[in-house]
């Protein structure tokens, strides 16, 4: 097998909630309620809700894979040892295209709230969105390349700075709450509320990149169910805050032609000093978002390139800093050279959903497979799901990612038949690459089966 390096820096249990909590609490959670509002209604805070419900099935996979299997890049690992050596190539080819869109949504959502600032302030000078993208991308591409500890630390700060923003906006906005505001319920409709079901899919979806930190944690065994229980409290409680005061406060069809919705709101119900809040959370956010983006996705990167099943240089790792270098920049050059023909917001943060659901259902699989594949692994895990419960919460996970894709399916069918198509054209490139290392004499899917001695050692 090749050689590579494993990542020596790690980080605790608050190092790693704050990074969660800032990747969920993102842009997204400003970003995405006024549009989603403004094409929904108040149904929006009842889709915030259901979107939970995958999201209840990921938390308590990531809490039994986690524990029985910690490990850098799981969510590969799982899929290709779990369910099989393609499935866990699906996962870097079919996750990274949408995590680029994933970064352009947040970049383009900074730029948006910016661009509000700069007409409301006359003062602040106008910016072309283009340049505020690469702003917001370029920095953390460099953060991230100096290592987990700089990018928790930055994290600690900007996330302190959300928290106190959101209860700004949630708190005194209580009072202004008109129950009025929430009728009708589906004003359009059905076929609205399902996409805005799938777009605020988005944001939730950050929890389960606590598992692709593996390595890098402190006793990830245990910590990996901590982190998701405190990550999770505080998330959730200022997401629905936010949404349900939003829609409270404001008619749903002034929502939907409002740039930067809750600044707007804000500005319109409370002094400029706590707008002033709301704004730096906003921004925060963003920031929050793209950080944590290129700490977790770069570890999947990372791990499937120990495997060879993509280039081995995506295993790199700077003997220094503990960065996959390669990686990060692997993540972070492709939205640069896209954004200046960046879509909507809503597009890209279907796109992102999409992709995040097709990796759920393989996860739910994994899950399912965890005690035939690896039973001393699961008998033996910290936090063990009683086996009622695992197949439970597998197939909850795959049936609520499936209806989801049916239900995207019949709503923008052009969006399902290109990542579709995309899913083809992996099939093919993998078929090569293993052929390509067969004539070399190396059993690429045999590697991908079993566990790396590292993986091992640290959930013994």
């Amino acid at each position: 097998m090749a050689q590579y390096n494993i990542i020596d820096s790690e980080i605790g249990l608050v190092g790693a909630t704050v990074l969660i909590v800032g990747n969920v609490i993102g842009i997204s959670a400003f970003v995405l309620p006024g549009p989603l509002a403004g094409d929904t209604g108040p149904s929006v805070v009842l889709a915030l809700l259901l979107a939970m419900v995958p999201l209840s099935f990921g938390i308590l996979m990531s809490l039994q894979l986690g524990s029985a299997i910690p490990a850098a890049g799981g969510s590969y690992v799982y899929a290709s040892r779990l369910v099989g050596p393609f499935w866990g190539f699906l996962l870097p080819w079919i996750v990274i295209p949408g995590v680029w869109a994933g970064m352009l949504f947040i970049g383009v959502g900074f730029a948006e709230y910016v661009g509000f600032v700069s007409a409301t302030l006359a003062s602040v000078p106008s910016i072309p969105e283009t340049v505020l993208v690469y702003a917001l991308l370029v920095p953390f591409l460099v953060v991230n390349l100096l290592g987990i500890r700089m990018a928790a630390i930055v994290q600690f700060l900007m996330v302190a700075c959300i928290i106190v923003g959101m209860l700004v906006f949630i708190v005194p906005g209580a009072f202004l709450v008109d129950p009025g505001n929430y009728r009708p319920l589906f004003p359009r409709g059905i076929s609205p509320f399902v996409i805005a079901v799938v777009s605020l899919y988005f944001p939730l979806r950050g929890f389960r990149l606590v598992l692709e930190l593996g390595e890098e944690m402190e006793d990830p065994a245990r910590n990996i169910p901590r982190v998701l229980g405190l990550s999770a409290a505080i998330s959730l409680s200022l997401l629905v805050g936010v949404v349900a005061v939003l829609v409270g406060t404001t008619d749903w069809r002034l929502l939907g032609g409002m740039d930067a919705a809750v600044a707007q709101v804000s500005l319109a119900h409370f002094p400029a000093p706590l707008t002033a809040l709301v704004l730096l959370a906003a921004a925060m956010g963003a920031l929050t978002s793209i950080n944590m983006t290129y700490t977790a996705y770069s570890r999947v990167l990372m791990r499937a390139g120990r495997d060879d099943i993509i280039p081995m240089a995506m295993a790199r790792v700077d003997s220094r800093t503990g960065s996959p270098y390669v990686a990060i920049t692997a993540l972070g050059v492709p939205p640069l050279l896209v954004a200046p023909v960046a879509p909507d917001t809503v597009t890209l943060s279907i796109a992102l959903s999409m992709t995040i659901l097709f990796g759920l259902a393989v996860a739910g699989v994994s899950l399912w497979n965890l005690p035939k594949v690896f039973p001393e692994r699961y008998e033996h895990s910290l936090y063990k799901l009683p086996p009622w419960a695992l197949k439970l919460t597998a197939i909850g996970a795959v049936g609520s990612a499936a209806i989801l894709w049916v239900l995207t399916a019949t709503q923008l069918p052009v969006m399902v038949a290109v990542l579709l198509g995309w899913l083809v054209v992996g099939y093919l490139f993998y078929r090569i690459r293993v052929s390509w290392y067969e004539r070399k004499g190396i059993d690429l899917e045999t590697r991908m089966k079993r566990l790396h001695e590292n993986e091992r050692l640290d959930a013994d």
